[in-house]
């Protein structure tokens, strides 16, 4: 009897340092670069990055859409995957926000971004990786590596870049949304590169990002 129990025991605690057999999942199909759907059928939006759209609807891919959903393919086709949420467990759309890491403790988010795939995407309350996101995406910025290479970091506009403290995004001069950010959150960058650095995203409504040449 003894023997069983002691069985059960080491049983149990290979499974919790391993990670709970259940806490595993797999990916059916790979959505676009930040995005996968699991073999449940569940839905999985990458915490933290955007990565270029690919077609949908009537819009056409950006610049490097499709690369980044094929590197998204090579890092978890195959791979058992496990997902970490932050404070939200949804977004609007109804998928589940998740930071991915693979069974080898790769962290699939940071791969992308390091990779010049995705740039950081700040969401607030989601920001328990931010830091090492942001780490990801200098070091990939100063390699000049993927999307990196439609940014001008010797840009210089007529005017500078609107940031709003509160959202992390960054607006274009004359854009309206831009010009609603109050004096206490409104800051300025020199170009699209600064603030890119300072971790702010492109507002969409204002900004095509990456732009192609």
């Amino acid at each position: 009897m003894r023997f069983w129990i002691g069985l059960i025991v080491l049983i149990l605690a290979a499974s919790i340092a391993s990670g709970d057999a259940q806490s595993w999942v797999t990916a059916r199909w790979v959505a676009d670069g930040d995005t996968i759907v699991l073999q449940d059928g569940r839905h999985v939006r990458y915490i933290g990055i955007d990565t270029p759209e690919i077609d949908h609807k009537n819009h056409r891919a950006a610049p490097m859409g499709y690369e980044a959903q094929s590197m998204n393919r090579q890092l978890v086709e195959g791979w058992q995957l496990r997902l970490v949420d932050d404070r939200e467990k949804t977004d609007r759309y109804g998928r589940a926000l998740a930071y991915v890491y693979r069974s080898d403790g790769l962290f699939v988010n940071a791969e992308l971004v390091k990779g010049g795939f995705a740039h950081v995407l700040y969401h607030f309350p989601n920001t328990r990786n931010l830091k090492t996101l942001l780490s990801g995406q200098r070091d990939a910025m100063k390699a000049g590596r993927g999307i990196w290479r439609f940014v001008d970091k010797d840009e210089k506009p007529l005017r500078p870049y609107r940031g709003n403290r509160r959202s992390k995004r960054f607006h274009a001069d004359g854009c309206p949304m831009g010009d609603k950010i109050s004096q206490k959150n409104r800051v300025h960058f020199a170009n699209q590169w600064a603030a890119f650095w300072a971790g702010y995203a492109p507002a969409r409504e204002c900004i095509e990002f990456p732009k192609g040449k």
